[in-house]
């Protein structure tokens, strides 16, 4: 099984993701709980989410995470 071809490659660059990042910073908590739980439907209904929506996903559960500790 190859790589799908359908899938466009819409990554954010490194700087775009930390711009990304920074705002979400900036959100109360809850409506950073809730953007996570957006992202998390939206690659559960997918067959392979793309990068960009990993990118978000992982960036939305860094800044939960570090509001934890």
């Amino acid at each position: 099984m190859g790589r799908p071809t359908h899938l466009k490659n819409d990554a954010m660059t490194r700087s775009q993701l930390k711009e990304f990042e920074r705002q979400l910073s900036f959100l109360s908590p809850y409506m950073v709980r809730e953007k996570y739980k957006t992202i998390v439907d939206k690659c559960r209904f997918l067959d392979m989410p793309t990068p960009r929506l990993v990118q978000e996903l992982v960036a939305t559960w860094r800044v939960l995470w570090k509001w934890r500790k």
